[in-house]
């Protein structure tokens, strides 16, 4: 157990050390609000699409999408699943208004490439990358879907319509169109000339640091001499670490997916919430310093989780 504890801890390291960074850098004063705003763009409109393309592209071909395409329905189904158990558990614990939706999507979305991608590298090596960009890919794709509909649903305005033109347009937004566009560059067996697909690579790489960043930025907003953990917060925590993982495991028994995919999906799952909850939640004027806190949280708790979801995958399956 000791060296599935180093390994978790030495994924994580990084991750709270640029979110301390961003913290430790609008604390100075380096980031006004039009700052934050374009990172916030930067992210969500250039680094994150250019990010899945590469990604898609370059661990998958059209015979490995075929071979793991019934792997898939276990995903879809879990997290259909928790988000079900999120939305329950949000009108059952009153959570206030403006963070209900990204309270419920916490429960459902997780951090599948930012932090999942190392962890799992680090468990499985390259043998489980498929099941990781496979996981990733589903759980992209609900998240700029129905998670982002939650978002947009927490605003002061009133929920708009699932069909209607305007959530199809928030919907469709450039990571989802660049999940697409991959995946037919996949099927095909396109490719970019080297050139350009290594600007977008470089372009790509810059989704990580900057996201995080993003957190560090949103938390130093936070009054640490005010702040209290509270309920949202702690049941932010069970329904990231208890809810999400266990809506995988209960649906094992009944969805035949492989041993390394069962390993993959329940240790992605069991990844801290996802950061761009927050950009997200600031771009749709929901409560981005609680959807920031929940990160930051779930950051400081995957520490301790993480490796204990590490002991039972490997003790299990």
């Amino acid at each position: 157990m000791g060296e599935f504890i180093l390994q978790a801890v030495t994924a994580m390291c990084p991750i709270v050390f640029l979110v301390a960074l961003g913290y430790a850098l609008s604390a100075r004063g380096w980031f006004d609000a039009k700052s934050e705003a374009l990172t916030a763009r930067l992210v969500t409109t250039i680094a994150l699409p250019c990010s899945i393309f590469i990604s898609l592209t370059k661990n998958f071909t059209s015979e490995k999408l075929v071979a793991l395409l019934p792997d898939t329905l276990l995903p879809i189904a879990s997290m259909v699943l928790a988000m079900a158990v999120g939305w329950i558990a949000t009108r059952m614990l009153n959570i206030k208004r403006g963070r209900q939706g990204v309270f419920c999507t916490n429960f459902f979305i997780s951090n599948t490439m930012f932090i999942g991608l190392p962890v799992n590298l680090a468990l499985f090596g390259e043998e489980g990358i498929p099941a990781v960009m496979l996981y990733y890919v589903v759980n992209t794709l609900i998240f700029w879907t129905l998670g982002v509909n939650n978002i947009a649903g927490d605003t002061n305005r009133a929920r708009e319509s699932f069909f209607s033109p305007a959530t199809f347009q928030k919907i469709l937004s450039p990571s989802l169109l660049a999940f697409f566009v991959s995946i037919a560059f996949v099927l095909s067996g396109l490719s970019l000339p080297s050139g350009i697909a290594d600007g977008l690579r470089y372009t790509g790489q810059l989704t990580t640091p900057l996201s995080l960043l993003f957190i560090g930025i949103e938390i130093s907003h936070i009054s640490l001499r005010h702040f209290r953990f509270e309920k949202d917060l702690a049941w932010g925590l069970v329904g990231r670490y208890v809810v999400c993982p266990l809506c995988v495991l209960v649906l094992v028994p009944f969805i035949s997916v492989s041993p390394m995919s069962v390993k993959v999906f329940t240790m992605q799952a069991a990844m801290p919430a996802m950061t761009m909850l927050t950009i997200v939640s600031k771009q749709y004027g929901a409560d981005s310093r609680y959807a920031a806190a929940l990160s930051f949280v779930t950051i400081l708790f995957g520490m301790i989780v993480i490796p204990i979801y590490m002991t039972i995958v490997n003790m299990w399956f």
